[in-house]
């Protein structure tokens, strides 16, 4: 009877451990969570009781991403976008300045059967879901559209043609900030960060494979920048709400994919 009861608190302890990564006491505690690995993705739940900054660091290969982990009642999922394979995933804490230290390491292996899988996905900076007024709208506005094609002019009409830039924003903006897509709807306007988010949302909940890629143009040399790729016909295209929305509202040409060869990424989602 002892070493059975022995025997049970052994498992409880190995099921906690599994679960939680780290805890820092009580209730409070963050942890990853690998449910929807089998879409490429990685989540983490925070709600812990440290104020100090937290990022997630995801390592594969020798290329990494980080991202800020906020402290929300509500798992945050990132993508595993770099392929099948090994990948790291670390905790970070932020100590002083830039500086930061590992909480927690654990390796995943991602095995996916389709790759594009990746960028169907709602992600921290792509975040959507069926109650968004903007995912409504894709739905309505893609209605017996029966091809991505289809379904890719429709939205990239819409949005250029009712977003506008807004030149004020990226002067209050913080590393910490997120697009919203509702609200980028709502304002009827953005920045690059929120046009590219708002078009990939609308694209993924139809079912088109869209990435949101960061990097620079020979359209404006120098500055940080967003676009999207989207995959049409087995090909991912380039394409640039921003600069169409302007152009389009200037009453100039637009057109709807782009050279590769004038953009530069060095980050995609």
């Amino acid at each position: 009877m002892r070493k059975s009861r022995v025997l049970s608190l052994i498992i409880i302890m190995i099921t906690l451990l599994t679960f939680n990564v780290f805890s820092y006491g009580g209730n409070s505690d963050i942890y990853l969570v690998e449910d929807d690995l089998k879409v490429g993705l990685i989540g983490v739940y925070n709600n812990s009781n440290n104020q100090n900054r937290l990022k997630l660091l995801i390592e594969k290969d020798g290329e990494r991403y980080t991202y800020n982990i906020f402290n929300e009642d509500e798992i945050q999922q990132f993508p595993l976008q770099m392929g099948n394979g090994s990948y790291t995933i670390k905790i970070m804490e932020n100590t002083e300045g830039n500086k930061y230290r590992s909480l927690s390491t654990k390796k995943v292996q991602l095995q996916l059967e389709d790759y594009k899988a990746v960028f169907l996905n709602s992600i921290q900076e792509i975040n959507w879901d069926q109650s968004n007024e903007a995912i409504k709208l894709a739905e309505e506005l893609t209605e017996g559209k029966t091809t991505d094609q289809e379904k890719v002019e429709t939205i990239y009409t819409y949005i250029i043609e009712n977003i506008s830039y807004d030149y004020k924003k990226i002067e209050t903006l913080t590393p910490l900030y997120l697009p919203n897509i509702d609200s980028t709807l709502e304002d009827g306007q953005g920045i690059c960060y929120d046009y590219s988010a708002l078009m990939a949302a609308m694209l993924r909940s139809v079912g088109v494979p869209t990435k949101m890629v960061k990097g620079y143009t020979t359209e404006i040399p120098g500055e940080y920048h967003a676009w999207n790729e989207v995959l049409v016909e087995g090909e991912w295209k380039v394409m640039d709400t921003t600069f169409d929305a302007a152009y389009y509202q200037s009453n100039r040409e637009v057109s709807q994919y782009k050279d590769s060869n004038t953009y530069s990424a060095q980050k995609f989602f």
